[in-house]
């Protein structure tokens, strides 16, 4: 007897979905794609789109076809052709026995059904990162301390745990030192999007070593998309940024006025680092101002920076509070990370508590 059969290809983050067969059903406990036979009178879309709703409780958008194979098997022969599929909400284990993500890179780790390997062997090779990008991954994972993983996972709530490795700071930038001296870097940095927390900062860590201000430049802009945590954001800083100010200023203004929240952050803390000594300028606080929103992580760079410049450059930045236009969640918080600094005296802090007291008053 022969079926038709029609699956889905689901890619997040640079890894798609699995599902394991129960064990009562013929080939239990192989992996497979998300998806089933075509009922009569049915398109091949539309019986994808009712057997992920069945196995997966959720809706999706099929897209065109990635490849078709047929396998014959003892009791059956497959046609199965496998579509692009876009998933809307979360995967909900129904009829299999677990649900996974997985890289290309991890595809030996499984045991699929007959019928999948030239379907695998296919997104390997399209999907699959170049050799020695797999390599510096599996390396990473090498590394991994487990509870390390738990306590990093808990200061990055907005990353899914399982993106998360748990490799401590010290070990990534010696690693990062290891591969740009042996020529992996270059290939490493192209291949984006990562999919690990580590990777990610293993790529920023590369990008300080650029000793070319424009190539870094451009390399920093190429990756700011794609950073998805504070984490990263902030460990980014290639030294060459110093030679060429006035590029990196206008710079740091364009990544300001970005839509993306990691990005604008970044230009904050550009700003924050190279811009509140020699190369100040009072417009750059109505600028650092002007980033305020509903982005956490933005509203908290912002109160950062107002901090350090209190520390930096106190009658100015006095200045600038008194015309009150920061709100008052980022007052609070600039108070607060001033107070908790080692930089501003005693007195200062005082002075800062009875400020924003008497604002508070008022």
């Amino acid at each position: 007897m022969r079926v038709e059969v029609a699956a889905a290809l689901v890619f997040r983050n640079g890894r798609f979905l699995i599902g394991q067969r129960p064990p009562e059903k013929a080939r239990g406990g192989l992996w497979e794609f998300v998806g089933g036979k075509k009922e009569p009178g049915e398109s091949l879309p539309e019986a994808l789109v009712r057997e992920c709703r069945e196995e997966l409780d959720a809706p999706v958008r099929v897209g065109r076809i990635f490849c078709e194979v047929e396998h014959a098997y003892e009791d059956i022969t497959v046609h199965l052709t496998l579509f692009h599929t876009e998933l809307d909400g979360e995967a909900v284990q129904k009829e299999h026995t677990a649900l996974r993500w997985i890289t290309p890179e991890e595809i030996p780790d499984f045991a699929f059904c007959p019928a999948d390997v030239e379907i695998l062997e296919k997104i390997q090779k399209e999907y699959g990162a170049p050799a020695s990008v797999g390599a510096i991954r599996r390396h990473l994972l090498t590394l991994r301390d487990a509870s390390y993983q738990v306590f990093q996972s808990r200061l990055l709530p907005d990353l899914d745990d399982s993106l998360v490795i748990g490799v401590r700071t010290p070990l990534l930038r010696s690693y990062a030192r290891e591969i740009f001296k042996n020529g992996q870097a270059e290939a490493f940095l192209q291949a984006l999007p990562h999919v690990y927390f580590e990777e990610n900062n293993l790529h920023a860590f590369l990008l300080e070593k650029e000793r070319d201000f424009a190539r870094a430049l451009s390399q920093v802009d190429a990756f700011l998309p794609y950073v998805d945590n504070w984490a990263t954001c902030d460990q980014m800083n290639p030294r060459v940024f110093r030679r060429n100010l006035p590029v990196l200023h206008q710079k740091a203004v364009e990544w300001i006025g970005s839509l993306h929240p990691y990005t604008v952050r970044y230009g904050i803390g550009v700003l924050m680092r190279y811009f509140l000594e020699d190369a100040f300028s009072y417009d750059d606080f109505a600028l650092a101002a002007s980033a305020q929103g509903d982005a956490y992580y933005v509203n908290m760079m912002i109160a950062w920076y107002f901090a350090t410049a209190l520390a930096k450059r106190p009658e100015e930045t006095r200045a600038f509070l008194a015309e009150d236009r920061l709100s008052d969640w980022v007052k609070r918080k600039t108070v607060q990370k001033a107070c908790e600094s080692r930089r501003i005296s005693d007195a200062q802090k005082e002075e800062l508590r009875a400020w924003l007291k008497g604002r508070n008053d008022g």
